[in-house]
């Protein structure tokens, strides 16, 4: 049996034992208090099919620790953005289905939190589950066509929150197995959507998942409503950091920022892109060639032992891995940063890796490189 079957096997493996054992995968098991890293981090209620209001009703009202709903609203429209330094109002024009690009700007007005992105951020984090964008944004029936969405509360007033769209790995169903990058990045006030398909190299999933959100925010009668950001990124484990790369490439200029775990593929646009590995996994060599081949700004952070089905799932997060928490604490970093424009953040990155940057002073890294920042 070849090592990247071995692979499949163990990714798929986790994904059912997820399904079986949600307390351990996904929701309360999840470090959610006490010290060490990522303590914060609250669950959130999150089990696919399960409904406790319909979609496009408000969840602000939710637990402390989260809540969900389910199902699936429409609308229409899309959009891209231009340099830091521009300031403006953005959000979709009411009634006119058209989107002015969400502008950059001298520094965030999400939140700012304790900027320590490896704990929750300050936003209470909401779900929709089995959201079905299988006759909406016309998937192919292979498998679940269905996402779950991972959303900051309350949303705010005067600033729009950026988009993300998440890629599962080979043979990883549903969001148990990553649900620890997704509500922490939500926490710090992005809107991830992460389909629960296992196939999603193409980046047909990554496309769709966008699309959708720019509808939501254009549609008077969704949750989402003139709340979301044009600048939005595209994020994945394994064959979904592929199809994370993949995406980027279909989304077009509004696609601003990758978090490619363990992926790799050809980064063909100017994005911010950045790859995550560990030094025993089999998609290292694939995530430097990404980092090499990337024609923007660009971060390669290699942990030092960090592997494919442990230390970039949550069975690293169960086990509080070191190596786990600062992939987390990146993902959030890099979009708070290069979809946000918060200088906390981008300080991390910036530089010059590996001696320079925020990140570099860090202990447990292989190898960290940076270009373009």
């Amino acid at each position: 049996m070849t090592r990247r079957w071995k692979v499949w096997l163990s990714l798929a493996g986790l994904s059912a034992a997820c399904g079986l054992t949600a307390a351990a995968c996904g929701n309360a098991g999840q470090p959610g208090g006490g010290e060490g890293p990522g303590s914060g981090l609250s669950a959130s209620s999150s089990s696919s099919g399960g409904s406790a209001e319909p979609a496009g009703d408000d969840a602000s009202s939710g637990p402390a620790s989260g809540g969900s709903s389910s199902g699936a609203s429409s609308g229409g429209s899309s959009g891209a953005a231009s340099h830091p330094g521009d300031s403006a109002d953005a959000g979709a024009k009411p009634g006119t289905g058209t989107t002015t690009p969400t502008p950059h700007m001298g520094n965030t007005c999400l939140k700012a939190g304790s900027g320590d992105y490896s704990k929750a951020g300050p936003y209470q984090v909401m779900t929709q589950t089995s959201v079905d964008l299988g006759s909406i944004e016309g998937l192919p029936d292979a498998g679940p066509t269905t996402y779950t969405i991972f959303y900051p509360q309350p949303f705010e007033t005067s600033c729009l929150h950026p988009v993300v769209a998440w890629g599962n790995g080979t043979g990883v169903t549903g969001s148990s197995v990553y649900q620890f990058f997704n509500q922490n990045g939500a926490s710090w006030g992005l809107v991830v959507i992460a389909s629960d398909n296992s196939n999603v190299g193409s980046g047909i999933y990554h496309k769709a998942a966008i699309d959708y959100m720019a509808k939501q925010n254009a549609d008077p009668k969704s949750i989402f409503y003139q709340k979301l950001s044009t600048r939005v990124g595209t994020a994945g484990h394994s064959q979904g950091g592929i199809g994370a790369t993949q995406g980027a490439n279909l989304i077009g200029a509004s696609c601003e920022a990758e978090v490619c775990v363990a992926g790799g593929g050809a980064p063909a646009k100017t994005n911010a892109f950045i790859c995550l590995t560990g030094s025993a996994d089999l998609a290292e060599q694939g995530c430097t060639a990404a980092y090499t081949a990337a024609p923007g700004q660009a971060f390669l952070a290699d942990w030092d032992g960090g592997d494919h089905t442990t230390t970039e799932t949550v069975a690293g997060y169960i086990q509080m891995q070191p190596g786990t928490f600062q992939m987390m604490r990146l993902y959030a970093a890099w979009f708070r940063c290069f979809l946000a424009d918060d200088q906390v953040a981008c300080k991390l990155f910036e530089g010059g890796a590996p001696s320079n940057c925020g990140i570099c002073k860090d202990p447990g890294w292989h190898v960290l490189a940076s270009k373009n920042l």
